[in-house]
């Protein structure tokens, strides 16, 4: 550190210590500070419409040499044909992996890959989103991309058929997740199997969904005209325009035909429905069809407090401080009120997940906290604290010209007046206690609440029917995805899997260490190769045979998850929340391919084991070992022939539904207490690496209490 640095701080250091240090009589209490109001006073983007009608929204930005469009379409996944529900989020994702009419889809992804760019295409239920993320230097290269992806897309057959199978595999396990189960079931009470907010995607509307389909939904919502676009980064304006029409140049405005989405005409009533899963807890969904918001929506700002008070202000919210911290009745707990959907009314619901034993008493609670709202005034407390929490954390939300331009777009595609963004935190402020409460005796109706549980009313403290009759939903499970069996094998082939397994056995620490082995205690650190590079600090806890925790420091806190070998839990600041089965089950085979146990299991108990042939792998000779986990899927194990230490697990597995072909490779083995332990594993995903994890310390039969991985709540 140089002379004139010492001197900097020691001088800042003295400074602080004459203002704050040297007469405490003279400091203010901190509730007597007076502080200037946040102001809020966000760059305008400027608006221009190209000759074809697409509506630009610009806010140069050079601080950094990068250039960034997000823009939207006038489209959703509300106008799906009845018979083919699906069709609009499959058509976004292939528009993107199909490549181009004059670019294939690895040449386009290389290109981009080239430059350091990406282009997206995504759709939600009422607009369709397209992006381009480059350098400023390339942005001729990228705006060129950018309009050969919008006007000529090639939906190849192929790309059509993964996507296709991906959305399947989703339809499959989507009832794995009991949150989804619950909310899906809500929405389609609320709205109607018939109504696009109330319909959800079937094998066979997927099934159905062609080449043709794509090309027509593109030729129907796809022109100039039906476009907007937010531009921010490291340009000159007019010169960017000038660029824009280039690029567009020959595709012409169109006449576009939106459907029409019927209104939802039902009335509030209150009902109640089960839907059996066998899980220790209950998660239930509990409201009514919500509020149709139009652009002058006068309630906006009351609402939006009135709902943080209730359950969307987190930790402070009277949901969460009362039905999770002083009656300990649920794992996760809050609300939403949803005010985002101008086509109908949104919903409103309050959601929580509770010991199935505390069931109705949670419910009950609920229901009272609701009704709590609309009976008496908030405290100023509550209002004053709610207030500044919304006040700041809009302010901070717009960090970057980006999220203004793509703001500002959004209200003028909602038909927002001029003035919103500028105007927010003012109209905040204004809102009284009495508006609150006015707002929650219009909106909130808790003598008409639909009731959704998911779990097990076997164990439930009271029936369901104290809050009115009961209708048990019954849960269409689709076939399960066969998996891919392993090929037939010689006699030959399973006395040379046993030969090499003995093999390696001997060389990760021989039987009689290996057998001994009750536990592995590891810490080390996991770098996400997905999230940035990120690092996280990482501690992974093994109780053979099939008992794991894995506790990790994230960015938002310490997460951990728990294991027993038949359920399994996540801990996090926001709570404990049990694992839905599909993860479960790839717990069970996460256990099962843990080196030490999985050689005690082979080489203790008769299970299948068959050699597969040789390969070279990173220039060295494997033998291919294979056999088949708990789950059915098979593995492939990868042994060096000359060191005979495993080098690498191949195999398949499921997550959100979608079939992922994984990888993890050993590397850096070192003895810890006579045992071979890999200090480098590395995890790929479809070929890319996912994370890389680079152990610190390893302890064996470490004692370990069955308490660290107890899940019950």
């Amino acid at each position: 550190m140089s002379t004139k640095s010492i001197r900097i701080i020691s001088g800042s250091l003295i400074l602080c210590l004459i203002i704050f240090g040297s007469s405490s009589i003279n400091a203010k209490p901190h509730d007597e500070l007076i502080y200037e109001p946040i102001q809020f006073k966000p760059p305008v983007p400027q608006k221009h419409t190209l000759s074809n009608g697409m509506e630009l929204y610009l806010i140069e930005d050079n601080e950094l040499p990068v250039f960034d469009i997000s823009g939207l379409v006038k489209t959703g996944t509300i106008y799906d044909p009845a018979d083919k529900i699906g069709l609009a989020s499959i058509f976004a994702s292939v528009m993107r992996t199909g490549g181009t009419v004059s670019r294939e889809p690895d040449a386009l992804n290389e290109e981009l890959e080239s430059m350091a760019a990406s282009v997206e295409i995504g759709m939600s239920p009422e607009y369709g989103s397209v992006s381009l993320s480059t350098l400023a230097e390339d942005i001729d290269k990228g705006l060129e991309i950018f309009a050969d992806v919008l006007r000529n897309p090639a939906f190849r057959e192929e790309k059509l058929d993964l996507r296709k199978q991906q959305a399947i595999e989703g339809i499959r396990r989507r009832n794995d997740n009991p949150i989804q189960l619950a909310w899906r079931n809500f929405s389609e009470i609320l709205f109607g199997k018939d109504h696009p907010f109330g319909w959800y995607s079937e094998i066979e509307t997927v099934e159905s969904i062609s080449v043709e389909d794509l090309k027509k939904f593109h030729s129907m919502y796809f022109h100039p005209n039906n476009i907007m676009l937010s531009i921010t980064g490291d340009f000159e304006t007019e010169s960017l325009i000038t660029k824009l029409e280039n690029a567009f140049e020959g595709w012409e405005k169109s006449e576009i035909d939106i459907p029409d989405i019927k209104n939802v005409e039902r009335e509030r009533s209150s009902s109640v429905h089960y839907i059996h899963k066998e899980l220790p807890q209950t998660t239930m969904l509990i409201g009514h069809i919500g509020i149709k918001r139009k652009p002058d929506f006068p309630d906006l700002f009351a609402l939006r407090v009135m709902n943080d008070i209730l359950g969307e202000g987190g930790f402070t919210s009277r949901l969460m401080s009362q039905v999770r911290e002083k009656h300990g009745l649920a794992y996760m707990v809050g609300s939403m009120m949803q005010t985002s959907l101008y086509t109908n009314p949104g919903e409103f619901f309050a959601y929580s997940q509770t010991r199935a034993e505390k069931t109705s008493e949670a419910i009950t609670l609920i229901i009272d906290i609701i009704q709590g709202m609309r009976d008496s005034p908030v405290s100023e407390e509550e209002l004053n604290r709610t207030k500044d929490s919304l006040i700041n954390s809009f302010v901070f939300s717009f960090e970057s010209s980006s999220q203004i331009a793509f703001q500002q777009m959004m209200l003028d595609y909602r038909g927002f007046a001029p003035g919103f963004l500028e105007t927010f935190t003012d109209n905040i402020a204004k809102v009284t206690a009495v508006d609150v409460q006015m707002v929650a005796q219009k909106y909130l109706h808790p003598d008409a609440l639909t009731i959704v549980t998911v779990g097990n009313k076997e164990n439930f403290d009271r029936p369901l029917d104290e809050f009115g009759d009961v209708n048990d939903i019954e849960i269409r499970l689709p076939e399960p995805p066969p998996i891919e069996p392993i090929p037939e094998a010689s006699e030959a082939d399973f006395i040379k899997a046993k030969e090499i397994l003995a093999a390696v056995v001997n060389a990760h620490g021989g039987w009689e260490a290996i057998k001994d082995v009750t536990s592995v205690v590891s810490q080390g650190k996991a770098k996400f190769a997905q999230m940035g590079g990120i690092e996280m600090d990482i501690k992974v806890s093994s109780l053979y045979p099939d008992k794991l925790r894995q506790d990790m420091v994230t960015p938002q806190g310490n997460m951990s998850i728990l294991f027993n070998g038949e359920s399994a839990i996540m801990d996090s600041p926001m709570g404990s929340q049990p694992l839905p089965p599909e993860m479960v089950v790839s717990l069970k085979d996460v256990t099962f391919r843990d080196v030490i146990p999985l050689l005690q299991n082979l080489s203790n108990n008769d299970i299948p084991i068959q050699y597969s042939g040789s390969e070279e792998l990173d220039e060295n000779v494997v033998s291919v070992l294979l056999l088949t986990q708990p789950s059915g899927e098979s593995l492939k194990i990868y042994v060096s022939n000359e060191t005979n230490l495993i080098l690498k697990y191949a195999f398949s597995e499921t997550e959100l539904g979608t079939s992922m072909d994984k990888e993890t490779i050993f590397s850096d083995y070192r003895d810890v207490g006579g045992i071979q332990i890999a200090y480098n594993v590395i995890q790929n995903v479809n070929g890319e690496v996912y994370t890389e994890s680079r152990l610190n310390s390893v302890e064996i039969n470490v004692e370990l209490n069955e308490s660290l991985f107890e899940t019950s709540q």
